[in-house]
């Protein structure tokens, strides 16, 4: 079964998606809640722009790169969201 969802509302599941990814990702590999260091998530074309309020979260996450691409493509194929070889930039 696929999803017919609208393009103008494909960037809310993308960004949402991509918040709830980056925060997974760091609770299961650094047993750490970062929701409160989390400020934004910015789609600008194939670029998803990570912001928040600690350096040391946005070197972290660097190192969790791949994991975070990877796990974030799988959920978004589900829901049938064309989105392939986007870049991650921590802000």
């Amino acid at each position: 079964m696929q999803l017919n969802i609208p393009l103008d509302k494909q960037e809310v599941f993308i960004k949402s998606i991509m918040w709830n990814t980056v925060i997974e990702v760091f609770k299961t590999e650094k047993n750490i809640d970062i929701t409160s260091y989390m400020i934004s998530i910015q789609l600008r074309w194939k670029t998803i722009l990570i912001k928040t309020n600690k350096p040391i979260i946005n070197t972290e996450a660097l190192m969790y790169d791949d994991k975070i691409k990877s796990l974030f493509t799988e959920k978004i194929k589900k829901l049938w969201i064309k989105f392939y070889d986007f870049e991650l930039k921590y802000i």
